[in-house]
């Protein structure tokens, strides 16, 4: 077995260049504009008390089928993933990291990553489906506790110790959870920030 000083792990949280986060993104795309700003300012309100907004945003997606959500996914996808984390991901991977994602962003849109990018895992808000139709529901809560406690369940699983996991998302209150189940958390905004140059490598290098 391997010795588990020796293992490390990335965890993103933030994949894409959003003001508001993809699922938003995708529902604004989906013509659902106006009810998303009317949340997401109800939740800036209330981010700093409590986790609130997935339940409300999940209602959303209610008679949209699967197959037009993940469509929609992978040209979202493919349009706004921060500029080089496909490289820096495939840099760790051979590097031999366990790369994951955790994220608020529905689970159809962490399948589409995981076409794109090497990822060990990517995990998102589970939607329900019946007929292949989302009827409004998440499965279960997935809010920034929730997120912490699969962080921590999946150090576990791979033996990986808190200290040879590095966290890296928007900076933002939403993640502090988070943060306590790793030793570094690399906080950034991705609209004035280039994740490569937090790696120290040019632009004009790829892998």
């Amino acid at each position: 077995m391997e010795n588990i000083e020796n293992k490390k792990m990335v965890v993103f949280g933030t994949l894409f260049n959003s003001k508001m986060g993809g699922i938003k993104d995708i529902l604004i795309i989906l013509g659902k504009g106006k009810k998303v700003i009317e949340i997401d300012r109800k939740f800036q309100g209330r981010k700093l008390f409590m986790p609130w907004g997935l339940k409300e945003l999940s209602r959303l997606f209610k008679g949209i089928s699967k197959k037009e959500l993940m469509n929609t996914a992978l040209d979202y996808c493919q349009q706004n993933l921060i500029d080089g984390i496909k490289d820096i991901s495939i840099a760790l991977k051979r590097k031999g990291f366990i790369v994951g994602v955790l994220s608020s962003n529905p689970q159809f849109m962490m399948d589409i990553l995981r076409e794109i990018l090497p990822l060990d895992f990517a995990i998102g808000l589970q939607l329900e489906f019946k007929d292949g139709i989302a009827t409004g529901r998440m499965l279960e809560e997935f809010n920034r506790y929730k997120k912490a406690e699969i962080l921590k369940k999946k150090r576990e699983e791979y033996g990986i110790g808190k200290e040879n996991t590095i966290f890296i998302s928007r900076a933002s209150v939403t993640h502090l959870p988070m943060t306590k189940e790793t030793k570094f958390f690399l906080g950034f905004d991705p609209e004035k920030e280039n994740i490569r140059e937090m790696f120290g490598i040019p632009n004009n290098k790829s892998f």
